[in-house]
């Protein structure tokens, strides 16, 4: 039986999440950290990404960023797969990505193995507001 190619409920990029299955401790995760993921989603017919700012001093801009896993273990090149913005004043988003669109680095394809893009980061600017939470959740199965 094949496993269903989804994210857990929701994986967070930015923010703060309590423990879980696999991890049995509190974390807060950073702008610019690089979270490996279990799923592959270049393998993942779509997923979203979803963002909210409780409310801040200026607007924010999210970038969300993905890189593919090269055959010696390290983190291959970061592309670009969404931009989303939130106002100052606080509010929620969600933007689509298929998982089969996200076009890797041209440098970085004789060295992986497809389905290969498990590394995933989103980028805040100007500064993350307290209380902001960026993260990942499937909506359709490959």
């Amino acid at each position: 039986m094949n496993g269903n190619p989804l994210l857990d409920a929701e994986t967070t990029l930015v923010g703060w999440t309590n423990r879980s299955a696999i991890r049995n401790h509190e974390r807060t995760f950073l702008s610019g950290e690089e979270v490996l993921l279990t799923t592959k989603l270049d393998a993942a017919s779509r997923f979203s990404v979803v963002a909210n700012n409780p409310g801040s001093a200026a607007a924010v801009e999210i970038q969300v960023s993905f890189a593919p896993v090269l055959r010696d273990g390290t983190i291959g090149s970061w592309v670009v797969a969404a931009t989303v913005a939130l106002p100052a004043e606080g509010g929620r988003v969600e933007a689509f990505i298929s998982g089969r669109d996200i076009q890797l680095n041209a440098a970085d394809l004789a060295d992986v193995d497809l389905p290969a893009v498990c590394f995933a980061k989103a980028e805040v600017s100007p500064e993350t507001p307290e209380g902001m939470h960026v993260g990942l959740t499937a909506t359709i199965a490959a």
